[in-house]
């Protein structure tokens, strides 16, 4: 009587299901797992005092916080933070005015374009500014009409280059929230004598603002951890970033031991997503309770 439940469940732990998962388990062990897990022990091995020897410590965590790696993390802060704002606003002015067009052809080409352009970035994207932009003609010319500091190989010219793939992305994220606004409540905002405004400060903004703060949230994640087209635009030295800096440690690390820095980086900045993934994914079901409702 006791053995039938207990066979029961060796039969299901030898299911074909079980069997089906094991490819996943052996790729995410080792793409993920293995590699994560060697970037935190390298992150926390100091070398010694006598050669080949080796300890754990904070040591290049405690780095971090001065020299050209601090300025690197409140750059990528700043920058990443600016960039997001920056697209959020363009981009959900963008995302409402899409949703007021009830077109399904419309939301076709928004999809398909905004898919494309969200997914850009690197080393094309970077050339493509250059070509586009650079420091002469006509779209240039008025840019530094309105600010004549801009040139596009500057902080400036980050921000400009990130709005490429960010406004898009807040296009994808924020359209189905502002498309699943109820009618039911512009009606019921009207019947009681409301205006647009009032519909939008008591409703439409509260129900809908956990998912443009999570969209924000997200873009700032993508802002931080940009590297190809950054390398390309400004170069490594010239305004110091998170993934420039990792890069540039890593490529100087047989001469300068800096491998220890670049993974303490690498963990800072995986600390970051997960920060922001776990609030993304928060912010997005808190604003889906009620626009699913």
């Amino acid at each position: 009587m006791i053995s039938a439940p207990t066979d029961t469940r060796r039969r299901a732990s030898l299911s074909p299901a079980w069997a089906a998962l094991a490819p996943l388990t052996i790729v995410l062990a080792l793409f993920f797992v293995v590699p994560i897990g060697g970037m935190v022990v390298t992150s926390l091995l100091v070398t010694g005092s006598s050669p080949g020897t080796s300890t754990f410590s904070a040591d290049n965590f405690t780095a971090l916080g001065s020299g050209s790696r601090f300025m690197a993390l409140k750059n990528s802060l700043l920058l990443s933070f600016t960039a997001a704002s920056v697209a959020a606003v363009f981009g959900g002015i963008c995302a409402w005015a899409i949703s007021t067009v009830k077109s399904k052809v419309v939301d076709s080409l928004t999809a398909v374009i905004s898919s494309v352009l969200a997914n850009d970035g690197g080393v094309p994207l970077a050339f493509s500014f250059i070509v586009a932009v650079g420091n002469t003609g006509y779209f240039t010319a008025l840019i530094t009409a309105v600010d004549s500091t801009f040139t596009l190989y500057s902080v400036k010219g980050l921000i400009l280059m990130y709005q490429y793939f960010l406004i898009p992305t807040m296009i994808l994220l924020t359209l189905p929230s502002f498309v699943a606004l109820k009618q039911q409540w512009r009606e019921a905002n009207t019947s009681l004598g409301g205006s647009s405004w009032t519909f939008w400060r008591r409703v439409g903004l509260p129900v809908i603002t956990p998912a443009l703060l999570g969209a924000w949230l997200l873009m700032f994640g993508s802002a931080f951890g940009t590297h190809a087209s950054a390398a390309v635009l400004i170069g490594t030295g010239a305004f110091p970033l998170i993934p420039l800096e990792i890069a540039g440690q890593l490529a100087g690390s047989a001469a300068t031991g800096g491998e220890g820095v670049a993974m303490a980086l690498g963990v800072t900045t995986g600390v970051i997503a997960v920060i922001v993934l776990i609030a993304f994914n928060a912010l997005t079901k808190r604003s889906a309770k009620w626009l699913n409702s």
